[in-house]
């Protein structure tokens, strides 16, 4: 039955009549649950032995050995490796040849006998579209003056896109460098790599400001090979262009 909170005895039953309070309801406690007793469950029985392997059965299969990681450093630079290419010197893991070991089957050919050049020059461009996407700061980095496009015959297996080093007495086929060259090449930049049925392949091994073709906004991902067509256009550096032709 309600009662009020400060003891009044009220005839009413909503709010008490001496006081005026709200009237509550009594709540008997809650009465705390019997404490259980603690059960243990039986260990299951023990499991039959397994029943020795008759003759006649197959033997178990051979464990396969871990895989070979492809970690490891270079062999000629002692760079990590992290792809097909060494990023630093161009070494080729695959062939297990270095940048200097080219064979070289005819000018301007992949190995069957088409012609390939590549196009390098300054694309103004593509130089304000990095300014605009705050890429490179114009104060620092400002567009060459001296603009004089180049053709670089594409001779055989892979071409090496990037900058001379002279610690390591290389110096790549598209040589990107020197004076008044492009700021924003790594040594190993970019390789093009010559494909079966006369075309060639891009390879960025992870070079520090990437590689796009023709102006898509990604770069291309590191260490997988893009094939490419006469006509592409490689966009590397803070301005540099290399258009493909072929014939």
């Amino acid at each position: 039955m309600p009662s009020c909170p400060t003891g009044h005895h009220s005839r009413a039953t909503d709010f008490c009549d001496v006081c005026g309070l709200r009237l509550q309801a009594h709540t008997p406690a809650p009465v705390p649950p019997q404490q259980r007793q603690p059960q243990y469950r039986q260990p299951p029985p023990p499991r039959p032995a397994t029943p020795p392997v008759s003759p006649s059965a197959p033997p178990p299969p051979a464990t396969r050995p871990p895989a070979t990681t492809r970690g490891g450093p270079c062999p000629e630079c002692k760079t990590p490796r992290a792809g097909r290419f060494c990023e630093e010197c161009g070494y080729d893991f695959a062939s297990q040849s270095g940048a200097h070991q080219r064979r070289h089957s005819g000018p301007g050919s992949s190995g069957s006998g088409a012609y390939w050049r590549a196009i390098v020059a300054a694309d103004p461009a593509y130089y304000q579209y990095m300014v605009d996407q705050g890429m490179l700061d114009p104060a620092q980095i400002s567009f060459p003056s001296n603009n004089q496009q180049r053709r670089v015959s594409l001779r055989g297996e892979r071409v090496h896109i990037g900058r001379r080093s002279a610690s390591r007495g290389f110096t790549p086929e598209i040589d990107l460098g020197g004076p008044g060259g492009d700021p924003a090449i790594s040594h190993i930049h970019a390789i093009l790599v010559a494909k079966p049925g006369d075309t060639w392949a891009l390879v960025d091994p992870g070079s520090t400001n990437g590689t796009t073709i023709n102006g898509t906004a990604n770069p291309i991902a590191p260490n997988v090979e893009v094939p490419l067509h006469s006509s592409d256009r490689i966009y590397v550096g803070a301005w540099t262009v290399i258009i493909l032709q072929k014939g």
